[in-house]
C-alpha cells in the first residue's frame, strides 16, 4: 500500500529567532553568514549581521500559530482577518507561506 502524505497534516516548527516590531508584527531574524571572515567584513562595514524578514499581519498570525503542536489544517481553521472574516483559499495560501519559510529553513516540518 502506497503511503500518501497530506501536507495539511504536517506541523510547522519554528526554526529561527523572531521579534515583534512596535506595530506588533513579527520579523524573523536570520544570520547572514556563519563564515568568520565574512562576519568580520560585515562588521568592518558597520552592517547588520542578520537579515530581518518582516511579516505582514496575516503572516504574523500564522507564524505565532505555528507552535509545534498544531498542523496546517488546524492553523488554517483558526485564521481570520482582523475583522473576524474568514479568509478565502486559506489552506492553499498557508501551504504556500510555510513552504517558502521551510525552503529557507525558518520552519521545519514534523508529521503527526
Amino acid at each position: 500500500m502506497e503511503n500518501k502524505d497530506n501536507i495539511l497534516d504536517y506541523v510547522p516548527v519554528q526554526n529561527c529567532q523572531f521579534d515583534r516590531g512596535e506595530d506588533g508584527k513579527v520579523f524573523l531574524i536570520k544570520e547572514k553568514t556563519k563564515n568568520k571572515l565574512l562576519k568580520k567584513i560585515i562588521s568592518v562595514l558597520h552592517r547588520s549581521q542578520d537579515f530581518h524578514i518582516h511579516l505582514d499581519e496575516l503572516g504574523t498570525i500564522a507564524w505565532l500559530s505555528a507552535d509545534g503542536r498544531r498542523n496546517l489544517l488546524e492553523i488554517a481553521a483558526s485564521l481570520q482577518l482582523p475583522s473576524g472574516e474568514k479568509l478565502e483559499q486559506v489552506e492553499q495560501r498557508l501551504v504556500h507561506f510555510f513552504a517558502l519559510l521551510a525552503r529557507d529553513r525558518f520552519v521545519l516540518w514534523k508529521s503527526e
